[in-house]
C-alpha cells in the first residue's frame, strides 16, 4: 500500500470540481519533457475514460525524442493552432496545470490561463508555486508530476479509469524525470508506483528504448561535438558545456536534440557538477545536474531565474553567451572561496 500524503480535503475538492464540469483543458509547460507530456496525456485519458471532454494543449512543439509518446493522440499545440486553442481555453469549464509552478512557464498561453475565470487546478512537484489556484497539489519532495498524478488517481478511487496507455504515459514521465530512477527518487514509494504501473501490462523495454536510448542522428552528432569541442572541465570536478546558435545551426538543431547532454559529464567519477548552456532565440537556456550534497536548484534560482530539484535544475539567462559564462565562472569562484 502506498503511503497517503495528500490532504483528503484537496482530493474531495478536486473530485467535486471534476464532477461539476464536462469540458476540461489540460496544460503543461513550454518545451515539454517526458514528465510534462506524460502527466498531461495520462490525466487526459483518465478523464476521458470517465466520460469527460478533456483536451491537452501544449505551448509549443514536442521534441522529436518524445514524439512516440503522443502518437495517435489528439492534442493541440498552441504555437501551431493559436486561434483554435485559444477558443477552446475560453470555452472550457476547468483548467488543470501540470508540471509547472507559474503561468509564466506556458509562454503565449499565459494571459489566457491567468485571466480565465473558471476553476483552476495545479498538479506539480516544483518548489514555490505561484498563481491563484482553486485546488493545489504541490509536492516538491516527489520524483515527478507523473508520480503525483498516480497518487491522486489512487487516492481519489479512480484506478478503474487507468489503463495500459495511461500507465505507459506515467511510466515514461517517472522514468525520464528520474534518469530511470537514478535521481529524484529517494522515497521508496516511487518504486511501488512503478510496480503498480507495470501491472497494467505496459511494454517496459520499448518505453525505455524510446525514451532513454533513442536519438536522431543529428542529435548524436551534436552531442558528440559538444562533448569533444565545447566542454570545459574545471579542477577536474566541474563541467561546463556551451552551444551557441552557430553550433546548433551546423547540426540542424531541433527541440530535444540536447536532451540529457548535461548528464553525461557526471559519468566521470570525479565530476560532481555539470552545467549546460544553450543559446536559444531570446535567452541562454541553463541546465544543471549534480551529485552528492551539492544543490543546483539554489544556484538556478539565485542566478538564472529558475529552479528545480537539488540534483536537477534549470533556468534562463537574459544576455549573451559570453555574459552567461562570465557569471558562471564568478559563481564557481565564490563557491571555491566559501569552501576554503
Amino acid at each position: 500500500m502506498i503511503k497517503r500524503i495528500i490532504d483528503s480535503s484537496e482530493i474531495e475538492k478536486f473530485k467535486a470540481a471534476i464532477g461539476a464540469v464536462s469540458r476540461i483543458v489540460i496544460t503543461c509547460h513550454k518545451k515539454a519533457d517526458g514528465d510534462a507530456i506524460g502527466s498531461s496525456l495520462a490525466m487526459c485519458r483518465v478523464l476521458r475514460n470517465m466520460g469527460k471532454n478533456a483536451i491537452v494543449i501544449i505551448p509549443d512543439q514536442l521534441p522529436a525524442s518524445l514524439s512516440f509518446v503522443a502518437e495517435g493522440v489528439d492534442y493541440f499545440t498552441f504555437s501551431h493552432s493559436e486561434i483554435t486553442a485559444s477558443n477552446i481555453i475560453r470555452n472550457t469549464q476547468l483548467i488543470i496545470s501540470l508540471d509547472y509552478n507559474d503561468f509564466s512557464r506556458v509562454d503565449k498561453m499565459q494571459p489566457l490561463l491567468e485571466n480565465a475565470t473558471v476553476p483552476k487546478v495545479l498538479i506539480d512537484h516544483h518548489l514555490n508555486p505561484r498563481g491563484k489556484f482553486d485546488v493545489m497539489f504541490s509536492f516538491p519532495e516527489l520524483s515527478s508530476t507523473c508520480e503525483l498524478v498516480y497518487r491522486i488517481v489512487e487516492e481519489a478511487g479512480w484506478q478503474q479509469y487507468l489503463d495500459k496507455q495511461s500507465a505507459s504515459y506515467l511510466f515514461v514521465g517517472i522514468m525520464t524525470d528520474t534518469g530511470n530512477l537514478a535521481f529524484s527518487s529517494f522515497y521508496p514509494e516511487v518504486y511501488e508506483v512503478m510496480a503498480q504501473l507495470m501491472r497494467y501490462g505496459i511494454d517496459k523495454p520499448y518505453l525505455y528504448k524510446m525514451a532513454m536510448d533513442t536519438v536522431p542522428l543529428n542529435s548524436l552528432l551534436l552531442q558528440s561535438y559538444a562533448l569533444l569541442n565545447k566542454m570545459t572541465v574545471i579542477d577536474d570536478s566541474i563541467a561546463l558545456i556551451t552551444l551557441d546558435k552557430e553550433d546548433l545551426q551546423k547540426y540542424n538543431y531541433h527541440t530535444g536534440d540536447t536532451e540529457r547532454l548535461v548528464n553525461k559529464p557526471l559519468s566521470v567519477k570525479e565530476i560532481y557538477w555539470s552545467t549546460f548552456m544553450r543559446e536559444d532565440p531570446n535567452y541562454i537556456k541553463v541546465s544543471m545536474r549534480s551529485e552528492g550534497d551539492f544543490a543546483v536548484d539554489v544556484l538556478c534560482s539565485r542566478y538564472f531565474n529558475g529552479g528545480g530539484h537539488m540534483h536537477a535544475a534549470a533556468g534562463e539567462f537574459y544576455g549573451t553567451m559570453q555574459e552567461a559564462v562570465e557569471l558562471y565562472y564568478k559563481i564557481v569562484e565564490e563557491i571555491k572561496q566559501n569552501k576554503q
